[in-house]
């Protein structure tokens, strides 16, 4: 979508709560948004009620979307972002990840089952540790990670300067590698 249209969308939306124009709008971000969530969660309906609770969140606050301050799949991420640091931070996801069965965990074919479950273990506890991040951090990680964003983006997204960007990343990758190394 270009902008022209995309700004066009999101004014109709902002003055008349225009319904047709938020149906389009959402179309065209939906399934790079679910990727994102897909990527992170692993699972379809997580991903999916994920992607809804964004867009919701998106539509509810849009009268103060602003277009001066970031672009709107910028400000889509930012949204995106937070509500994944709060399912990554609830209660409910954090049973869930301690007690999958292991007839629920989805294996590569390659490798002996001893190491495929101990790859997902390890996965597990990674994003665990992940989740208890302080907010910006989680964000920084998702976006490169999952959302494949370079520093920039990341930047533009979280409104930070690049360099502290990368050095957030950078400093937060050695200590996991080296919390990891300890274990």
């Amino acid at each position: 979508m270009n902008d022209q249209k995309e700004a066009f969308l999101i004014r109709r939306i902002q003055r008349q709560g225009d319904r047709q124009a938020a149906e389009e709008l959402v179309s065209a971000y939906y399934r790079e948004i679910y990727a994102f969530a897909y990527r992170q969660t692993g699972d379809v309906d997580a991903a999916m009620d994920l992607t809804q609770e964004i867009f919701l969140a998106a539509l509810q606050s849009i009268q103060r979307y602003d277009p001066k301050r970031a672009g709107f799949r910028t400000w889509l991420y930012r949204i995106a972002s937070h509500k994944l640091t709060d399912l990554f931070r609830s209660p409910a996801y954090r049973l869930r990840q301690s007690t999958i069965p292991i007839e629920e965990l989805s294996l590569p074919d390659d490798g002996s089952p001893e190491e495929q479950w101990l790859e997902a273990d390890q996965l597990r506890q990674i994003q665990l540790r992940i989740a208890d991040l302080p907010d910006e951090i989680q964000s920084i990680l998702r976006l490169r990670f999952y959302g494949e964003a370079g520093f920039r983006q990341i930047a533009e997204i979280l409104a930070l300067p690049e360099g502290t960007v990368k050095t957030k990343y950078y400093t937060t990758i050695r200590m996991l590698r080296e919390e990891a190394n300890r274990q």
